[in-house]
Parts: C-alpha cells; structure tokens; sequence
C-alpha cells in the first residue's frame, strides 16, 4: 500500500516537473493534509478565510467523501475541493503560487511558486533518514519539495535536519497554527468536549486523555500491537482506580483501533472514545479541547510536544518499550525530551497518576525546561497569523 502510493506520488511529480513554465496565480492558496482537511493546514485555512477576502482558496483531497470534507462544504461553500488525483487537481498544483502543507506531497516548487510545509507535528518517532530500520520513502525528497519549512525552535530545526536532510535556510521559526486553537479555547475547552462526547466533564474530578501512538513494522502499520497496548487499559485493577478516583479517561487512538475497543468500552462511566469523526465532523483538531485535560498519557506521540504548552503532567505509558525503540525509536533523546514518569506496567501506571493528581507542580521545571526549548516561537495564539504575515510578504 505505501509503496503503491510512493510511486503514484513520484509519478505526479514527474508530470508537474514540466511546469516551469505556466505563469502562478499568486491569488491562489492550495491546502493540503493527510487526513483531508486537518491539522496544521486547517487551523491555518480556518485563519485565513475569516482574515481576509482576498485569495482564492481550495483544498486538494484524497477523500473527497470524508466527514471533514462534508463540514467544510457546509460551513465554506465557496471554498473549491478538488481530488488530488485529477486533471483539476493537477491544474491547481501548476496555477497556484501557494501551497500549503502538513505531509508529503510530491510537488518540486516551480519557477515563483512557494511550498510551504507545515507538518504535522514536531519530531516524534523516528523516520526518513534517522529510521532505524532504514526505511526509504517519500521523506527523503522534503529538501526538494519545500521552499519554506514553518516550525518552532533552533533545536527543532536541527532534528529536522537530521531527519530528512532540508537545507536549515529552509525554515521559518514561527510556530504551529493548530496551537492557536489551544490558547484560544482554554476557557470553553471542557464545554466543547462535553458537547462532542455527549457527557458533562465537570461531574469527575480528574479529566485524562490518553494518545498513544500507532505502531509500526517498517512500511506496515502494527494493527494487533497498537490495540494490545490500549487494551492493557482495561485491566479491572485500572477500571476500579478511574471508579475510585471520579477519573474520565478520554481515549483518542487511531481509527482502527477505536472500532475494535468501542464495544469494550460502551458502558463503562469511566472510559469514552473521542475518534477522528468526532472532531472532523466539527471541523477542529485535538487541540482545541486540549485545555480541558488534566493529564495526558501517551507514549511516542508528538501530541506531548503540544500539550506541554499548557505546562500540565504528562505520562509516557511504555509497556513495549523494547519493541518501539526497535522498531521507530525517539529522535530527540527520549529519557530528557519526554518530560514524565515513563511505567512500563499498569501498577506502575496507577502509582505515577496517583503522584501527578495529588501535586501537579511534581516534574513542573523539567516540563518547562523541555517547553522552551521546544518552542522558541509559539507560545501563544498567534501562528497563523505570523505564517500568513510570510504568505504577504512573498507575494
């Protein structure tokens, strides 16, 4: 499947190489995200549109069909999404002087035409040049397709480089536009996730999200693997802990695994799914109810890496450690950059929660120490509004 989509890719890119030479409308900007309308791309689309009338904006898509898709026809009619692989979508890479990104797309930039890469996070697990399986794919072209490369830090600049080897002039130091959301929703965060789960948040008295990230073999998602480790949950020592303590655990895991545990957890008062559905269907990203978590529980997950904005505990739950470093591993140095208690064992899980409930402020200037040094840039709610300052000036 990836390999299918890696020489697709190349084969666009082949075809847009001859393009030099159609004149780019620098009216147009040109979204693009995996999932379809997500992420970093979103919460910058989302700026945009309510800033101004004067570019014309659309979407490439590889579903057009997707919950995301259906919202954002209804709440921005006039906003054009096309198919990626279409004529129109071609048509719209070799026209618009912007294109905006959270992944990889295959587009070399053409003669006055800016690539701008936003991704989807900061530097989590290893991939591209640093994988220690040595996986070779559509990552190790990035210094090719971006002209400007949006991130947070010097620090993080450098992991990027290791990472997919992109010229360091290449990045613009100005933040994460899906972080807008966390800063501007602190105050409604808890009614916005009430409203999405369809229970009132304020009758516990801790709110923890659990984030663990999708395991992988190589080119292949680990599906058995990522669903073990959540089940580990729903051991009854952990279920009768969450009863004890008035703790709703808020699990947000990959779609696949969500349509495996749903059942499992169906009438449990402790434990509710938030899925991709639930947010795509509003149109806004986990970082938009972010502030209403006490604790975050992930693992490798870059998720962490926003959430420590809010300087609030956090949690590395690892019982596969051995099998993550094998197979991904942590491309900063995991034991200072992931700033927690790391259990590897359900009791040790309970303890370190225990811990983190009763004083909040225990591991607070390690968290701050890594905040910093994560983000230069992008402490407050002004991303978008710096990278759209970057889109004018290169007009």
């Amino acid at each position: 499947m990836a390999m299918d989509r890696v020489t697709k890719q190349l084969t666009v890119s082949k075809l847009l190489s001859l393009a030099n030479f159609i004149p780019k409308d620098s009216q147009k900007i040109l979204f693009y995200s995996t999932p379809d309308v997500s992420d970093n791309a979103l919460a910058l689309f989302k700026y945009i549109s309510e800033k101004t009338d004067d570019y014309e904006l659309a979407w490439l898509l590889n579903n057009p069909n997707s919950p995301s898709v259906k919202t954002l026809k209804e709440k921005y009619p006039e906003v054009k999404t096309i198919y990626l692989y279409s004529l129109e979508g071609l048509k719209e890479l070799l026209r618009s002087k912007f294109v905006v990104l959270t992944d990889v797309l295959p587009l070399t930039p053409h003669r006055g035409q800016k690539i701008i890469q936003l991704w989807h996070g900061l530097p989590g697990k290893k991939t591209g040049y640093e994988h220690p399986l040595n996986v070779k794919d559509l990552y190790l072209y990035m210094d090719k397709w971006t002209t400007d490369f949006v991130t947070t830090s010097e620090l993080v600049v450098g992991a990027f480089v290791r990472q997919f080897m992109i010229n360091p002039r290449k990045f613009r130091i100005l933040g994460q536009p899906r972080n807008d959301g966390l800063f501007d929703n602190l105050k409604d965060a808890k009614n916005i996730l009430s409203s999405i789960l369809g229970r009132d948040v304020e009758d516990y008295d801790h709110l923890i999200l659990y984030a663990p990230t999708y395991r992988y073999t190589s080119y292949m998602k680990d599906f058995q693997a990522s669903v073990n480790v959540v089940k580990t949950l729903f051991h009854h020592k952990f279920l009768e802990f969450l009863k004890e303590e008035n703790i709703l655990l808020v699990i947000k895991p990959h779609k696949l695994v969500a349509d495996v545990i749903k059942p499992e957890i169906k009438e449990n008062s402790n434990v509710i799914l938030l899925t991709d559905e639930h947010l795509q269907s509003r149109l806004i990203t986990i970082n938009d109810v972010m502030g209403a978590f006490d604790i975050l529980i992930t693992d490798y997950s870059s998720i962490f890496e926003d959430y420590i904005l809010l300087e609030r505990p956090i949690l590395f739950y690892l019982p596969d450690r051995e099998a993550l470093e094998r197979k991904s591993g942590f491309l900063l140095p995991y034991e200072f950059f992931a700033p927690g208690r790391k259990p590897e064992t359900l009791e040790g899980l309970i303890h370190a929660l225990k811990i983190y409930m009763e004083d909040p402020e225990v591991d607070s200037e390690w968290r701050k120490t890594v905040k910093n040094l994560l983000y230069e840039v992008g402490k407050d709610n002004k991303s978008s509004e710096r990278i759209y300052n970057l889109i004018i000036k290169q007009k």
